[in-house]
């Protein structure tokens, strides 16, 4: 898959943060540790893409530069 296919880290932290609130509002201490442990997921999806995202901003400066 492509970088411009794959969902930016804005829309993986804002999954995190939607599991996090609602592992605030559970009164459940299993699912709760579950539902942050989600949100911890989406986090470390969010650090992946902002990596995959530098480094295709990077090639195609480097394209840019072999071209001119």
């Amino acid at each position: 898959m492509g970088v411009e296919r794959m969902h930016s880290p804005k829309y993986w932290r804002m999954r995190a943060e939607e599991f996090r609130t609602k592992a605030d509002n559970c009164e459940f201490p299993q699912t709760r540790e579950t539902l942050r442990q989600v949100a911890e997921n989406y986090e470390q999806l969010a650090r992946s893409a902002e990596q995959v995202v530098t480094l295709a901003e990077l090639d195609e400066a480097f394209q840019r530069r072999r071209a001119g």
